[in-house]
């Protein structure tokens, strides 16, 4: 799409402007064209490359590097819980995304609180370098915090790993979940975040370089990412005592 809108441009530059636009649908940079377009012929210039990137709405201040810390924390922790590779990150007008392997392999309760900590480390990790959180690891069925509440519940319910013991009751009902049910999964879900935050504690350093990294770059791969991560050395959550870790 952008190399048929700016034909005349160098490669250089459309690896530049392909960054820019990193992780954005064909429609969002379509819409980009489409008025810079329509600027370049009000001012009776070509279009330019300046022109294309200034039609983009600005992102609100500080918010790449917030989510380029959220994604940074899944990738630490993924790493030191051994649900590497990470194979990509991405920064986009919308948020971010982090592709990796999964903790669970053969489905044992320490594996699932590996995941569930991995999945609570973004929100870790705003809180760990920025001092707040956002509503970014909510909102969606697809969210980070849909999926921790999804797959605690599962285990407490479907998995025969949890509070129920052997019973099987069934998918959970979000709507309809009794009281103690959601103070239970409350507490469970603050007890992996704490536990993502203490992981990610003493690499605080890396989370801030590696995120001002993805800021600048847009998107990361896998060979990008392993000068950055390879050096981490793999945590045994069962044999460490980590604050707010949660047991059984």
């Amino acid at each position: 799409m952008l190399r048929r809108a700016l034909p005349e441009a160098a490669e250089p530059d459309l690896v530049m402007l392909a960054r820019v636009f990193s992780g954005e649908t064909p429609a969002m940079i379509d819409a980009a064209i489409r008025a810079a377009k329509a600027q370049a012929r009000r001012s009776g210039q070509p279009l330019r490359i300046p022109t294309l990137i200034a039609a983009r709405p600005p992102a609100p201040e500080g918010y790449d590097r917030r989510i380029a810390i959220h994604e940074c924390g899944h990738a630490i922790v993924a790493t030191l819980l051994r649900a590497g590779p990470v194979r990509q990150m991405q920064l986009s007008r919308d948020g971010g995304s982090t592709s990796r392997g999964s903790a669970i392999h053969e489905g044992t309760p320490l594996e699932f609180e590996h995941e569930l900590t991995i999945i609570l480390a973004g929100r870790a990790a705003e809180r760990l370098a920025l001092g707040s959180i956002t509503a970014g690891a909510g909102g969606s069925a697809e969210s980070d915090l849909a999926q921790a509440s999804a797959l605690q519940l599962q285990l407490d319910r479907e998995f025969g790993l949890g509070v129920n013991g052997n019973g099987w009751l069934g998918p959970a009902n979000m709507q309809r979940l009794l009281p103690d049910d959601a103070d239970r999964l409350r507490v469970k879900l603050d007890q992996f975040e704490r536990r993502a935050r203490a992981l990610l504690a003493p690499h605080r350093d890396l989370l801030e370089t590696l995120a001002a990294h993805l800021v600048e770059h847009r998107e990361l791969q896998e060979a990008d990412l392993r000068p950055w991560l390879s050096g981490l050395q793999p945590v045994d959550l069962a044999e460490t005592d980590l604050n707010g870790g949660p047991s059984g």
